[in-house]
Protein backbone atom coordinates (compact mmCIF):
# COMPACT_ATOMS: atom_id res chain seq x y z
CA UNK A 1 0.00 0.00 0.00
CA UNK A 2 1.37 3.51 -0.97
CA UNK A 3 2.46 4.95 2.16
CA UNK A 4 0.10 8.78 3.10
CA UNK A 5 2.98 11.56 2.60
CA UNK A 6 3.38 13.99 5.13
CA UNK A 7 2.10 17.05 5.13
CA UNK A 8 4.34 20.09 4.79
CA UNK A 9 4.60 21.42 8.05
CA UNK A 10 5.44 18.21 9.64
CA UNK A 11 7.78 17.89 6.96
CA UNK A 12 9.29 21.51 7.56
CA UNK A 13 9.21 20.68 11.65
CA UNK A 14 11.50 17.85 10.74
CA UNK A 15 14.52 20.15 9.93
CA UNK A 16 13.23 23.07 12.33
CA UNK A 17 12.96 20.30 15.38
CA UNK A 18 17.21 20.04 15.67
CA UNK A 19 17.50 23.88 15.79
CA UNK A 20 14.84 24.67 18.33
CA UNK A 21 16.98 26.08 20.97
CA UNK A 22 18.18 28.74 18.61
CA UNK A 23 14.41 29.33 17.50
CA UNK A 24 13.56 29.91 21.27
CA UNK A 25 16.46 32.80 21.65
CA UNK A 26 15.34 33.99 18.72
CA UNK A 27 11.46 34.44 19.43
CA UNK A 28 12.42 35.96 23.09
CA UNK A 29 14.47 38.44 21.13
CA UNK A 30 11.53 39.47 19.00
CA UNK A 31 9.71 40.11 22.03
CA UNK A 32 11.85 42.35 23.24
CA UNK A 33 13.04 44.22 19.86
CA UNK A 34 9.01 44.35 19.37
CA UNK A 35 8.76 45.87 22.90
CA UNK A 36 11.47 48.81 22.07
CA UNK A 37 9.84 49.35 18.90
CA UNK A 38 6.13 49.95 20.31
CA UNK A 39 7.74 51.84 23.57
CA UNK A 40 9.29 54.76 21.21
CA UNK A 41 6.64 56.50 19.96
CA UNK A 42 5.54 56.76 23.27
CA UNK A 43 8.62 58.67 24.44
CA UNK A 44 8.31 60.84 21.16
CA UNK A 45 4.88 61.66 22.34
CA UNK A 46 5.93 62.14 25.93
CA UNK A 47 8.91 64.75 24.34
CA UNK A 48 6.78 66.18 22.46
CA UNK A 49 3.77 66.95 25.07
CA UNK A 50 6.57 68.01 27.03
CA UNK A 51 7.86 70.59 24.83
CA UNK A 52 4.87 71.93 23.83
CA UNK A 53 3.96 72.56 27.52
CA UNK A 54 6.54 73.85 28.11
CA UNK A 55 8.04 71.77 30.58
CA UNK A 56 11.35 71.11 32.44
CA UNK A 57 14.66 70.81 30.24
CA UNK A 58 15.76 67.86 32.48
CA UNK A 59 12.81 65.94 31.55
CA UNK A 60 13.15 66.62 28.08
CA UNK A 61 16.77 65.82 27.85
CA UNK A 62 16.06 62.65 29.68
CA UNK A 63 13.45 61.59 27.60
CA UNK A 64 16.08 62.10 24.94
CA UNK A 65 18.30 59.88 26.58
CA UNK A 66 16.31 57.07 26.46
CA UNK A 67 15.09 57.40 23.21
CA UNK A 68 18.68 57.14 22.16
CA UNK A 69 19.26 54.17 24.01
CA UNK A 70 16.38 52.58 22.95
CA UNK A 71 17.28 53.22 19.34
CA UNK A 72 21.00 51.74 19.90
CA UNK A 73 19.81 48.87 21.63
CA UNK A 74 16.97 48.34 18.79
CA UNK A 75 19.68 48.31 16.11
CA UNK A 76 21.68 45.64 18.35
CA UNK A 77 18.53 43.50 18.30
CA UNK A 78 17.97 43.89 14.82
CA UNK A 79 21.98 42.76 14.09
CA UNK A 80 21.28 39.81 16.59
CA UNK A 81 17.88 39.10 14.82
CA UNK A 82 19.46 38.73 11.53
CA UNK A 83 22.10 36.68 12.56
CA UNK A 84 20.40 34.04 14.48
CA UNK A 85 17.34 34.09 11.68
CA UNK A 86 20.32 33.32 9.19
CA UNK A 87 21.86 30.40 11.18
CA UNK A 88 18.59 28.53 11.97
CA UNK A 89 17.90 28.77 8.35
CA UNK A 90 21.32 27.54 6.52
CA UNK A 91 21.35 25.09 10.09
CA UNK A 92 17.71 23.54 8.72
CA UNK A 93 18.68 23.77 5.34
CA UNK A 94 21.78 22.47 5.08
CA UNK A 95 20.18 19.00 6.42
CA UNK A 96 17.79 19.52 3.87
CA UNK A 97 20.41 19.49 1.26
CA UNK A 98 22.39 16.28 3.07
CA UNK A 99 19.55 14.37 2.35
CA UNK A 100 18.57 15.63 -0.92
CA UNK A 101 22.55 14.85 -1.93
CA UNK A 102 22.56 11.34 -0.06
CA UNK A 103 19.02 10.34 -1.81
CA UNK A 104 19.83 11.22 -5.25
CA UNK A 105 23.64 9.34 -4.41
CA UNK A 106 21.34 6.22 -3.65
CA UNK A 107 18.97 6.28 -6.37
CA UNK A 108 19.54 4.09 -9.74
CA UNK A 109 21.56 4.99 -13.19
CA UNK A 110 17.84 5.41 -15.65
CA UNK A 111 17.80 8.67 -13.02
CA UNK A 112 20.95 10.24 -13.23
CA UNK A 113 21.07 9.23 -17.45
CA UNK A 114 17.51 11.13 -17.40
CA UNK A 115 19.40 14.34 -15.12
CA UNK A 116 22.42 16.31 -15.87
CA UNK A 117 24.86 17.53 -13.29
CA UNK A 118 23.78 21.35 -13.94
CA UNK A 119 20.68 20.24 -13.22
CA UNK A 120 21.00 18.26 -9.90
CA UNK A 121 23.19 20.91 -8.36
CA UNK A 122 20.50 23.58 -9.06
CA UNK A 123 17.76 21.15 -8.00
CA UNK A 124 19.81 20.56 -4.42
CA UNK A 125 21.26 23.78 -3.76
CA UNK A 126 18.93 26.05 -5.80
CA UNK A 127 15.93 25.27 -4.82
CA UNK A 128 16.98 24.85 -1.09
CA UNK A 129 18.68 28.30 -0.96
CA UNK A 130 14.81 29.76 -1.92
CA UNK A 131 13.85 27.52 0.95
CA UNK A 132 16.80 29.20 3.36
CA UNK A 133 16.06 32.49 2.04
CA UNK A 134 12.38 32.75 3.47
CA UNK A 135 13.16 30.46 6.38
CA UNK A 136 15.98 33.28 7.15
CA UNK A 137 13.68 35.85 8.16
CA UNK A 138 10.34 33.75 8.22
CA UNK A 139 10.34 34.44 11.89
CA UNK A 140 11.89 37.41 12.56
CA UNK A 141 9.29 39.30 10.48
CA UNK A 142 6.42 36.50 10.18
CA UNK A 143 6.05 36.12 14.07
CA UNK A 144 7.83 39.38 14.43
CA UNK A 145 5.10 41.01 12.70
CA UNK A 146 2.19 39.38 13.85
CA UNK A 147 3.18 40.53 17.02
CA UNK A 148 3.83 43.94 16.39
CA UNK A 149 0.54 44.02 14.84
CA UNK A 150 -0.90 42.45 18.15
CA UNK A 151 1.26 45.21 19.94
CA UNK A 152 -0.15 47.91 18.01
CA UNK A 153 -3.94 47.50 17.85
CA UNK A 154 -3.60 46.61 21.57
CA UNK A 155 -2.31 49.56 22.85
CA UNK A 156 -4.67 51.74 20.17
CA UNK A 157 -7.99 49.76 22.17
CA UNK A 158 -7.10 51.24 24.99
CA UNK A 159 -5.83 54.29 23.85
CA UNK A 160 -8.87 55.16 21.12
CA UNK A 161 -11.19 52.14 20.09
CA UNK A 162 -12.97 54.12 17.31
CA UNK A 163 -9.43 54.66 15.25
CA UNK A 164 -8.21 50.70 16.34
CA UNK A 165 -11.26 49.63 14.91
CA UNK A 166 -10.28 51.29 11.90
CA UNK A 167 -6.77 49.69 11.77
CA UNK A 168 -8.06 46.25 12.94
CA UNK A 169 -10.21 46.10 10.09
CA UNK A 170 -7.35 47.55 7.11
CA UNK A 171 -5.26 44.43 9.15
CA UNK A 172 -7.63 41.78 8.79
CA UNK A 173 -8.65 42.52 5.00
CA UNK A 174 -4.81 42.95 4.27
CA UNK A 175 -3.97 39.63 6.09
CA UNK A 176 -6.85 37.51 4.91
CA UNK A 177 -6.00 39.04 1.49
CA UNK A 178 -2.68 37.67 1.58
CA UNK A 179 -3.74 34.35 2.63
CA UNK A 180 -6.21 33.74 -0.32
CA UNK A 181 -3.49 34.76 -2.76
CA UNK A 182 -1.20 32.94 -0.70
CA UNK A 183 -0.35 29.94 -3.53
CA UNK A 184 -0.85 32.37 -6.91
CA UNK A 185 2.54 32.54 -8.01
CA UNK A 186 3.44 28.91 -6.73
CA UNK A 187 3.36 27.11 -9.55
CA UNK A 188 4.92 29.67 -11.72
CA UNK A 189 7.52 29.95 -9.45
CA UNK A 190 8.27 26.12 -9.69
CA UNK A 191 8.57 26.55 -13.49
CA UNK A 192 11.11 29.20 -13.04
CA UNK A 193 13.54 26.75 -11.09
CA UNK A 194 12.39 24.42 -14.14
CA UNK A 195 13.80 27.10 -16.24
CA UNK A 196 16.73 27.69 -13.72
CA UNK A 197 17.62 24.10 -13.63
CA UNK A 198 17.48 23.19 -17.26
CA UNK A 199 19.82 26.28 -18.32
CA UNK A 200 22.40 25.21 -15.28
CA UNK A 201 22.29 21.90 -16.86
CA UNK A 202 22.73 22.77 -20.83
CA UNK A 203 25.39 25.45 -19.30
CA UNK A 204 27.35 22.47 -17.57
CA UNK A 205 26.88 20.36 -20.08
CA UNK A 206 28.48 22.19 -22.91
CA UNK A 207 31.35 23.64 -21.21
CA UNK A 208 32.14 19.99 -20.26
CA UNK A 209 31.96 19.00 -24.36
CA UNK A 210 34.07 22.01 -24.57
CA UNK A 211 36.92 20.56 -26.86
CA UNK A 212 33.96 18.83 -29.03
CA UNK A 213 31.73 22.29 -29.63
CA UNK A 214 34.92 24.32 -30.41
CA UNK A 215 36.93 21.75 -33.03
CA UNK A 216 33.34 21.00 -34.91
CA UNK A 217 32.86 25.18 -34.96
CA UNK A 218 29.17 24.75 -33.11
CA UNK A 219 29.70 27.53 -31.31
CA UNK A 220 27.20 29.81 -32.67
CA UNK A 221 24.49 26.69 -32.77
CA UNK A 222 25.57 26.23 -29.19
CA UNK A 223 24.91 30.43 -28.50
CA UNK A 224 21.44 29.94 -30.32
CA UNK A 225 20.40 27.09 -27.60
CA UNK A 226 21.64 29.44 -24.90
CA UNK A 227 20.10 32.37 -25.67
CA UNK A 228 16.61 30.27 -26.26
CA UNK A 229 17.39 28.89 -22.29
CA UNK A 230 18.15 32.39 -21.15
CA UNK A 231 14.48 33.64 -22.96
CA UNK A 232 12.68 30.64 -21.18
CA UNK A 233 14.03 31.96 -17.62
CA UNK A 234 13.25 35.35 -18.47
CA UNK A 235 9.94 34.72 -19.62
CA UNK A 236 9.17 32.19 -16.54
CA UNK A 237 10.75 34.47 -14.11
CA UNK A 238 8.86 37.50 -15.21
CA UNK A 239 5.43 35.56 -15.19
CA UNK A 240 6.42 34.36 -11.47
CA UNK A 241 7.73 37.62 -10.26
CA UNK A 242 4.22 39.57 -11.44
CA UNK A 243 2.22 36.78 -9.58
CA UNK A 244 4.82 37.31 -6.76
CA UNK A 245 3.94 41.02 -6.21
CA UNK A 246 0.52 40.89 -6.26
CA UNK A 247 -0.12 40.63 -2.50
CA UNK A 248 2.00 43.19 -1.83
CA UNK A 249 0.21 44.99 -4.78
CA UNK A 250 -2.87 44.22 -2.48
CA UNK A 251 -1.43 45.53 0.73
CA UNK A 252 -0.10 48.97 -0.86
CA UNK A 253 -3.83 49.44 -2.01
CA UNK A 254 -5.43 48.76 1.28
CA UNK A 255 -2.95 50.76 3.29
CA UNK A 256 -3.63 54.15 1.27
CA UNK A 257 -7.02 53.23 2.25
CA UNK A 258 -6.39 52.97 5.71
CA UNK A 259 -3.87 56.09 6.66
CA UNK A 260 -5.86 58.17 5.05
CA UNK A 261 -9.26 57.31 7.42
CA UNK A 262 -6.89 56.99 10.75
CA UNK A 263 -5.32 60.58 9.96
CA UNK A 264 -8.42 62.31 8.78
CA UNK A 265 -9.90 61.28 12.42
CA UNK A 266 -6.91 61.87 14.24
CA UNK A 267 -6.81 65.03 12.81
CA UNK A 268 -10.43 65.50 13.97
CA UNK A 269 -9.62 64.72 17.53
CA UNK A 270 -6.73 67.08 17.41
CA UNK A 271 -8.86 70.12 16.48
CA UNK A 272 -11.87 69.30 18.71
CA UNK A 273 -8.91 69.18 21.31
CA UNK A 274 -9.58 65.54 22.39
CA UNK A 275 -6.16 64.87 21.71
CA UNK A 276 -2.97 66.37 22.45
CA UNK A 277 -0.58 67.11 19.59
CA UNK A 278 2.22 64.44 21.08
CA UNK A 279 -1.10 61.87 20.72
CA UNK A 280 -1.73 63.50 17.23
CA UNK A 281 2.25 62.34 16.63
CA UNK A 282 1.14 59.09 18.48
CA UNK A 283 -1.81 57.94 15.97
CA UNK A 284 -0.04 58.77 12.66
CA UNK A 285 3.05 56.97 13.77
CA UNK A 286 1.82 53.84 14.89
CA UNK A 287 -0.38 53.87 11.78
CA UNK A 288 3.09 53.65 9.59
CA UNK A 289 4.42 51.53 11.74
CA UNK A 290 1.08 49.54 10.96
CA UNK A 291 2.07 49.58 7.48
CA UNK A 292 5.52 47.95 8.33
CA UNK A 293 4.96 44.31 9.33
CA UNK A 294 1.56 44.18 6.69
CA UNK A 295 4.44 45.22 4.01
CA UNK A 296 6.90 42.36 5.48
CA UNK A 297 4.09 40.17 5.54
CA UNK A 298 3.50 41.20 1.83
CA UNK A 299 7.23 40.43 1.07
CA UNK A 300 7.36 37.24 2.69
CA UNK A 301 4.75 36.33 0.64
CA UNK A 302 6.93 36.40 -2.03
CA UNK A 303 9.25 34.60 -0.55
CA UNK A 304 6.64 32.29 0.52
CA UNK A 305 6.20 31.37 -3.29
CA UNK A 306 9.27 31.01 -3.92
CA UNK A 307 9.95 28.20 -0.74
CA UNK A 308 7.01 26.27 -1.29
CA UNK A 309 8.16 25.69 -4.96
CA UNK A 310 11.40 24.84 -4.10
CA UNK A 311 9.78 22.73 -0.98
CA UNK A 312 7.96 21.00 -3.51
CA UNK A 313 11.01 19.97 -6.02
CA UNK A 314 12.65 19.08 -3.12
CA UNK A 315 9.60 16.49 -1.91
CA UNK A 316 10.09 15.21 -5.78
CA UNK A 317 12.76 14.39 -5.18
CA UNK A 318 12.73 12.52 -1.78
CA UNK A 319 9.41 10.92 -3.02
CA UNK A 320 11.31 8.75 -5.84
CA UNK A 321 12.89 5.43 -5.70
CA UNK A 322 15.60 3.62 -6.71
CA UNK A 323 14.43 0.37 -9.19
CA UNK A 324 17.49 -0.77 -7.48
CA UNK A 325 16.42 -3.19 -4.78
CA UNK A 326 18.84 -4.55 -2.39
CA UNK A 327 18.74 -7.73 -0.44
CA UNK A 328 19.20 -8.96 2.52
CA UNK A 329 21.54 -11.93 1.86
CA UNK A 330 24.83 -11.25 3.27
CA UNK A 331 27.27 -13.13 2.79
CA UNK A 332 30.15 -15.08 0.12
CA UNK A 333 32.23 -17.51 -0.53
CA UNK A 334 35.54 -16.72 0.45
CA UNK A 335 38.28 -16.16 -2.22
CA UNK A 336 37.32 -15.66 -6.39
CA UNK A 337 33.76 -16.12 -6.73
CA UNK A 338 32.32 -18.09 -9.66
CA UNK A 339 30.21 -15.80 -12.60
CA UNK A 340 27.12 -17.11 -14.24
CA UNK A 341 24.33 -15.58 -16.76
CA UNK A 342 21.14 -17.53 -17.32
CA UNK A 343 19.13 -16.52 -20.15
CA UNK A 344 19.62 -13.02 -19.86
CA UNK A 345 17.83 -10.18 -21.28
CA UNK A 346 18.15 -6.48 -20.94
CA UNK A 347 17.61 -3.11 -22.83
CA UNK A 348 17.75 0.25 -21.52
CA UNK A 349 14.72 1.83 -23.27
CA UNK A 350 11.81 -0.84 -23.88
CA UNK A 351 11.48 -1.72 -27.20
CA UNK A 352 15.62 -1.60 -28.25
CA UNK A 353 17.40 -4.92 -26.60
CA UNK A 354 20.16 -4.74 -25.73
CA UNK A 355 21.57 -8.04 -24.74
CA UNK A 356 19.15 -11.36 -25.91
CA UNK A 357 19.59 -14.10 -23.99
CA UNK A 358 23.03 -14.52 -22.82
CA UNK A 359 24.13 -17.84 -20.82
CA UNK A 360 27.67 -18.56 -19.69
CA UNK A 361 29.52 -19.25 -16.80
CA UNK A 362 33.15 -18.30 -15.53
CA UNK A 363 34.60 -20.82 -13.16
CA UNK A 364 36.43 -19.04 -9.59
CA UNK A 365 39.49 -17.39 -10.40
CA UNK A 366 38.97 -17.79 -14.38
CA UNK A 367 39.53 -14.95 -16.44
CA UNK A 368 37.16 -13.77 -19.16
CA UNK A 369 38.24 -11.69 -22.32
CA UNK A 370 35.22 -9.64 -23.49
CA UNK A 371 35.20 -8.69 -27.36
CA UNK A 372 33.02 -7.16 -29.64
CA UNK A 373 31.86 -4.11 -32.00
CA UNK A 374 30.64 -0.81 -30.16
CA UNK A 375 27.47 -1.40 -28.66
CA UNK A 376 27.64 -5.21 -28.82
CA UNK A 377 26.45 -5.20 -24.91
CA UNK A 378 30.14 -5.30 -23.54
CA UNK A 379 29.70 -2.56 -21.10
CA UNK A 380 26.20 -3.27 -20.16
CA UNK A 381 27.05 -6.70 -19.03
CA UNK A 382 29.44 -5.29 -16.70
CA UNK A 383 26.80 -2.44 -15.63
CA UNK A 384 24.41 -5.61 -14.99
CA UNK A 385 27.06 -7.17 -12.66
CA UNK A 386 26.96 -4.08 -10.45
CA UNK A 387 23.09 -3.79 -10.24
CA UNK A 388 23.72 -0.37 -11.71
CA UNK A 389 20.58 -1.47 -13.68
CA UNK A 390 17.77 -4.09 -13.65
CA UNK A 391 17.83 -7.30 -15.69
CA UNK A 392 14.50 -7.55 -17.98
CA UNK A 393 14.61 -11.13 -17.25
CA UNK A 394 17.03 -14.04 -17.10
CA UNK A 395 19.22 -14.23 -13.56
CA UNK A 396 22.99 -13.42 -12.57
CA UNK A 397 24.24 -15.07 -9.89
CA UNK A 398 27.87 -14.19 -8.32
CA UNK A 399 29.63 -17.43 -6.28
CA UNK A 400 26.08 -19.21 -6.39
CA UNK A 401 24.00 -16.36 -5.25
CA UNK A 402 22.02 -14.58 -7.33
CA UNK A 403 22.69 -10.96 -6.82
CA UNK A 404 19.29 -9.87 -6.56
CA UNK A 405 19.14 -11.40 -3.26
CA UNK A 406 22.64 -9.66 -2.23
CA UNK A 407 23.05 -6.70 0.28
CA UNK A 408 24.55 -3.87 -2.31
CA UNK A 409 27.19 -3.10 0.08
CA UNK A 410 28.36 -6.64 0.16
CA UNK A 411 28.16 -7.05 -3.31
CA UNK A 412 30.42 -3.53 -4.07
CA UNK A 413 32.85 -4.62 -1.45
CA UNK A 414 32.98 -7.83 -3.47
CA UNK A 415 33.15 -6.76 -6.72
CA UNK A 416 35.67 -3.80 -8.53
CA UNK A 417 35.78 -2.20 -11.64
CA UNK A 418 38.03 -0.31 -13.67
CA UNK A 419 37.07 2.11 -15.74
CA UNK A 420 38.12 3.91 -18.76
CA UNK A 421 36.95 7.64 -16.78
CA UNK A 422 39.09 8.05 -13.34
CA UNK A 423 37.27 10.13 -11.01
CA UNK A 424 38.92 12.47 -8.65
CA UNK A 425 37.79 14.18 -5.37
CA UNK A 426 39.22 17.61 -3.67
CA UNK A 427 41.30 15.91 -0.77
CA UNK A 428 44.62 13.83 -0.45
CA UNK A 429 45.89 11.47 -2.63
CA UNK A 430 45.59 8.61 0.21
CA UNK A 431 41.91 9.54 0.25
CA UNK A 432 41.72 9.51 -3.36
CA UNK A 433 43.38 5.92 -3.75
CA UNK A 434 41.34 4.53 -0.26
CA UNK A 435 38.04 6.35 -1.33
CA UNK A 436 38.31 7.92 2.27
CA UNK A 437 38.89 4.44 3.96
CA UNK A 438 40.61 5.49 7.17
CA UNK A 439 40.93 1.84 7.99
CA UNK A 440 43.33 1.14 4.86
CA UNK A 441 47.69 1.38 5.79
CA UNK A 442 49.70 2.88 4.34
CA UNK A 443 51.89 -0.49 3.68
CA UNK A 444 48.84 -2.07 1.74
CA UNK A 445 49.08 1.48 -0.19
CA UNK A 446 53.25 1.48 -0.73
CA UNK A 447 52.51 -2.42 -1.87
CA UNK A 448 50.28 -2.15 -4.32
CA UNK A 449 51.12 1.45 -6.16
CA UNK A 450 54.83 -0.11 -6.24
CA UNK A 451 53.69 -3.62 -7.88
CA UNK A 452 51.59 -1.21 -10.42
CA UNK A 453 54.39 1.07 -11.23
CA UNK A 454 52.50 4.29 -9.48
CA UNK A 455 55.41 4.35 -6.44
CA UNK A 456 57.50 6.44 -9.02
CA UNK A 457 55.16 9.35 -9.37
CA UNK A 458 53.61 9.20 -5.83
CA UNK A 459 57.40 9.57 -4.81
CA UNK A 460 58.23 12.90 -6.94
CA UNK A 461 55.43 14.51 -5.52
CA UNK A 462 56.11 17.17 -2.56
CA UNK A 463 53.97 16.04 0.05
CA UNK A 464 53.89 12.21 -0.70
CA UNK A 465 50.26 10.88 -0.11
CA UNK A 466 49.34 13.84 1.81
CA UNK A 467 49.37 15.47 -1.61
CA UNK A 468 46.22 17.41 -2.25
CA UNK A 469 44.60 16.68 -5.69
CA UNK A 470 41.57 19.26 -7.20
CA UNK A 471 38.21 17.63 -8.13
CA UNK A 472 38.78 16.44 -11.64
CA UNK A 473 42.05 14.89 -12.46
CA UNK A 474 43.14 17.49 -14.04
CA UNK A 475 46.71 17.22 -12.15
CA UNK A 476 46.83 13.59 -13.47
CA UNK A 477 48.11 12.32 -16.96
CA UNK A 478 46.12 9.77 -18.95
CA UNK A 479 48.72 6.98 -17.98
CA UNK A 480 48.75 7.81 -14.86
CA UNK A 481 44.85 7.97 -14.15
CA UNK A 482 44.55 4.89 -15.76
CA UNK A 483 47.75 3.07 -13.06
CA UNK A 484 45.61 5.74 -10.92
CA UNK A 485 42.46 3.74 -11.34
CA UNK A 486 43.67 0.17 -11.23
CA UNK A 487 45.43 1.02 -7.80
CA UNK A 488 41.99 2.32 -6.47
CA UNK A 489 40.06 -1.15 -7.28
CA UNK A 490 42.85 -3.75 -6.28
CA UNK A 491 42.98 -1.88 -2.72
CA UNK A 492 40.00 -3.14 -2.15
CA UNK A 493 41.31 -6.86 -2.47
CA UNK A 494 38.16 -8.08 -4.23
CA UNK A 495 36.88 -11.31 -5.62
CA UNK A 496 35.67 -10.62 -9.11
CA UNK A 497 37.49 -7.58 -10.81
CA UNK A 498 35.89 -6.11 -14.12
CA UNK A 499 38.22 -4.23 -16.23
CA UNK A 500 37.58 -2.15 -18.76
CA UNK A 501 39.96 -1.33 -21.41
CA UNK A 502 42.29 -0.84 -18.67
CA UNK A 503 45.62 -0.06 -20.67
CA UNK A 504 43.76 2.10 -23.12
CA UNK A 505 45.77 5.16 -22.35
CA UNK A 506 48.81 3.90 -21.88
CA UNK A 507 51.96 3.08 -24.57
CA UNK A 508 53.16 -0.30 -25.49
CA UNK A 509 56.16 -0.86 -23.22
CA UNK A 510 54.26 0.82 -20.02
CA UNK A 511 51.44 -1.56 -20.83
CA UNK A 512 53.44 -4.45 -21.14
CA UNK A 513 54.86 -3.40 -17.66
CA UNK A 514 51.60 -3.01 -16.81
CA UNK A 515 50.19 -6.60 -17.48
CA UNK A 516 53.35 -8.28 -15.24
CA UNK A 517 51.55 -6.45 -12.18
CA UNK A 518 47.96 -6.91 -13.50
CA UNK A 519 48.35 -10.48 -13.76
CA UNK A 520 50.09 -11.06 -10.27
CA UNK A 521 47.09 -9.13 -8.49
CA UNK A 522 44.38 -10.93 -10.10
CA UNK A 523 46.07 -13.80 -8.96
CA UNK A 524 43.21 -14.12 -6.40
CA UNK A 525 40.59 -12.99 -8.11
CA UNK A 526 37.81 -13.79 -11.15
CA UNK A 527 38.35 -11.47 -13.96
CA UNK A 528 36.66 -10.16 -16.79
CA UNK A 529 38.46 -7.92 -19.37
CA UNK A 530 36.58 -5.42 -21.77
CA UNK A 531 39.66 -4.80 -24.19
CA UNK A 532 39.32 -3.76 -27.83
CA UNK A 533 43.15 -4.43 -28.36
CA UNK A 534 43.99 -8.06 -28.68
CA UNK A 535 47.12 -8.09 -26.46
CA UNK A 536 45.74 -6.95 -23.34
CA UNK A 537 43.65 -10.76 -23.59
CA UNK A 538 46.57 -13.03 -24.21
CA UNK A 539 46.81 -13.75 -20.06
CA UNK A 540 42.75 -14.37 -19.93
CA UNK A 541 41.19 -18.11 -19.92
CA UNK A 542 38.25 -17.66 -21.71
CA UNK A 543 37.29 -15.97 -24.72
CA UNK A 544 33.10 -14.34 -25.34
CA UNK A 545 32.76 -12.66 -28.91
CA UNK A 546 29.82 -10.12 -28.83
CA UNK A 547 27.85 -9.07 -31.57
CA UNK A 548 24.04 -7.95 -31.68
CA UNK A 549 23.61 -8.40 -28.05
CA UNK A 550 24.09 -11.99 -28.36
CA UNK A 551 26.98 -14.17 -27.59
CA UNK A 552 28.55 -15.48 -31.00
CA UNK A 553 31.44 -17.48 -29.67
CA UNK A 554 32.25 -18.54 -26.33
CA UNK A 555 35.20 -20.48 -25.36
CA UNK A 556 39.02 -21.57 -24.90
CA UNK A 557 41.26 -18.41 -25.61
CA UNK A 558 44.00 -20.94 -27.13
CA UNK A 559 41.19 -23.39 -28.79
CA UNK A 560 39.49 -20.15 -30.38
CA UNK A 561 42.64 -19.30 -31.45
CA UNK A 562 43.75 -22.34 -32.97
CA UNK A 563 40.08 -22.49 -34.96
CA UNK A 564 40.70 -20.91 -38.22
CA UNK A 565 37.21 -20.71 -38.39
CA UNK A 566 36.42 -19.18 -35.38
CA UNK A 567 35.91 -14.79 -35.58
CA UNK A 568 38.21 -14.89 -32.29
CA UNK A 569 40.55 -16.43 -34.46
CA UNK A 570 39.93 -13.95 -37.82
CA UNK A 571 40.51 -10.91 -35.41
CA UNK A 572 43.62 -12.06 -34.50
CA UNK A 573 44.79 -12.62 -37.86
CA UNK A 574 43.62 -8.87 -38.83
CA UNK A 575 45.05 -7.45 -35.83
CA UNK A 576 48.76 -8.73 -37.14
CA UNK A 577 48.11 -7.82 -40.67
CA UNK A 578 47.94 -3.76 -39.17
CA UNK A 579 51.13 -4.22 -36.80
CA UNK A 580 52.88 -5.79 -40.08
CA UNK A 581 51.68 -2.89 -42.22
Amino acid sequence: MPQNKPSSISWLLRYLLPVKGRMLVLLLLLLTSTGVQLLNPQIIQRFIDTASSQGPLDSLLTLAGIFLVLAVCSQLLTVLLSYLGNDVAWRATNRLRADLLNHCLRLDMRFHNLKTPGEMIERIDGDVSGMSNFFAMFVVQIVGSFILLAGILGYMFVFNWPIAIVMTIFTCVSVGAMFVIRDLGVKSSQAEREASAVLFGFIEERIAGIEDVQTSGSVPYVMRRFHLAMRNVFVRGRKAWMLRVVPWNVTVSLFAVAVTAVLLMGVHLYITGQVTLGALFLIFQYTQMLNDPIEQLGNQMQEFQKAKSGMRRSREILSMESEIRGGTEDSLPEGPLAVEFSHVNFSYNQGNPILRDISFRLEPGERLGLIGRTGSGKTSISRLLLRLYNLNSGVIRIGGVDIRTLRLEVLYRRVGMVTQDVQLFDGTLRDNLTLFNSRMSDEEIWDTTGKLGLRPWIDSLPQGLDTHLKAGGASLSAGEAQLFALTRVFLTKPSLVILDEPSSRLDAATEAALQTAVDKLMEQCTGIVIAHRLSTLEATDQIMVLGGGRILEFGSRQALAQDPKSGYAELLRDDRQEELA
